[in-house]
């Protein structure tokens, strides 16, 4: 029967196996994965309905899971307001597509948040074989396949970086927190992997990032390893980092070879510059946001934008940007949806924050969500179906992880 005390469990196995097929389908781009993860978030809604009052007992994560919600929400009624046919309507499809997937999630995560059901070993497990999957596969492009650059099944490789950092960093944790012998050795093994797979992606954001991610989740994992396996770590990581490097010499100096190509070229405002358009793409966006603080069409920002760089020719290059996104995501929230916009995704990143340092700690969740913000300095990631879906089932799985037995005294084991 369902009941305030006890929602039924078969709900949950339901929603978390849909999750887990996802996690698995969306790295390689099937469109199965992503409408399993709104079936998640339909079994989700009907539970929700069927034991409201057991859902939302728990103020803070009912708060948590409606600002997720008002996140998602707040693309929608910004694109009722704006959208339009036209060379723009790329922009609106790809922010309608990764609003819904935010608003299944804030659904999912009310269940996820309030799960009674010892789920961490499972999303343990099913979170290291994700990770084994994707990464493997990965190798198996840059290795034996010999792609210049890994793709998976993308054509953005900057893209699939994302996503293998995402998954990567779920897997790193779940192997910190499995209670085998050995797993210093299977971690270190698993960044020679995880590390190894980024670099063959050739962006070097991720390739800087990712390896402080894990130092700065290892940083602030508590009581989950000794304190000599937390140091072995901290000093291996930079050791190992450098052996993936020179394995991989070709790619990183071509990586800083174009890196300084792109800052010799920083005048030439008619080429390519992967590095300096950003800055200039950055400008744009705050000067057109600037002119309407409480947002605006794609149409109207991209006129604004045209007009700014007709007076400062330097900015040239953020011209061809202007019909996908601004590579900053609170700076393209700025020009697009306004102040309203920036502090819906403000809010959205501190409610991850917050559940992070929320006892139990949740250093999964800490990793995941930084990796979001740090990302998002350089580019968009909720303009990405793909990499927006794998991050927020990176967060789901963080939230279950969490989610261990509990004593007769109903306090989780150590």
């Amino acid at each position: 029967m369902l009941t305030k005390r006890s929602p039924h469990p078969v709900f949950s196995y339901l929603i978390y196996t849909c999750c887990a097929i996802a996690f698995a389908t969306v790295p390689f781009g099937l469109k199965f994965g992503t409408d399993i993860f709104y079936v998640a978030s339909y079994l989700s809604f009907i539970a929700i309905v069927l034991n409201i009052r057991y859902y939302t007992r728990d103020k803070l994560k009912f708060i948590v899971s409606l600002l997720f919600l008002a996140f998602g929400l707040g693309t929608i009624f910004w694109l009722v307001a704006v959208k339009q046919q036209g060379p723009y309507i790329n922009v609106y499809r790809a922010y309608m597509s990764t609003a819904r997937l935010i608003i299944a999630m804030s659904v999912i995560s009310l269940v996820a948040l309030n799960e009674r059901i010892a789920m961490q070993k499972i999303t343990l497990v099913v979170s290291i074989a994700v990770g084994l999957l994707v990464n493997t596969y990965a190798l198996y492009q840059g290795l034996w396949l010999l792609q210049s650059r890994i793709e998976l099944n993308f054509d953005r490789t900057t893209i699939v970086a994302y996503l293998l950092t995402a998954i990567s960093l779920v897997m790193m944790q779940s192997i910190m927190m499995l209670k085998i012998r050995f797993r210093l050795f299977f971690y270190i093994a698993a960044f020679i992997l995880t590390c190894s797979s980024i670099i063959l992606t050739g962006t070097r954001a991720a390739m800087i990032a990712y390896p402080a991610l894990i130092l700065l989740t290892v940083i602030v994992t508590k009581n989950i390893i000794p304190i000599r396996h937390k140091f072995a770590i901290i000093l291996l990581v930079p050791v190992l980092l450098a052996s993936t490097g020179l394995l991989f010499k070709d790619m990183v100096m071509s990586r800083i070879n174009d890196f300084e190509q792109n800052v010799a070229a920083v005048n030439d405002t008619q080429s390519e510059n992967s590095v300096f358009s950003r800055v200039w793409m950055q400008i744009v966006a705050i000067r057109t946001g600037n002119e309407a603080p409480f947002g605006q069409s794609a149409e109207q920002r991209a006129s604004e934008a045209l007009e700014i760089i007709k007076n400062d020719p330097q900015l040239y290059n953020a011209q061809r940007y202007l019909t996908v996104h601004m590579h900053n995501e609170i700076l393209e929230t700025w020009s697009l949806k306004g102040a309203w916009g920036v502090m819906l995704l403000l809010a959205f990143y501190g409610s991850l924050m917050l559940l992070s340092f929320r006892q139990p700690r949740n250093s999964m969740l800490f990793g995941v969500t930084v990796a979001l913000v740090v990302y998002g300095l350089s580019d968009v990631i909720f303009f990405s179906t793909e990499a927006t879906a794998t991050f927020l089932l990176a967060i789901i799985a963080s939230f279950l992880s969490a989610k261990k037995p509990h004593t007769a005294t109903g306090q989780p084991t150590c």
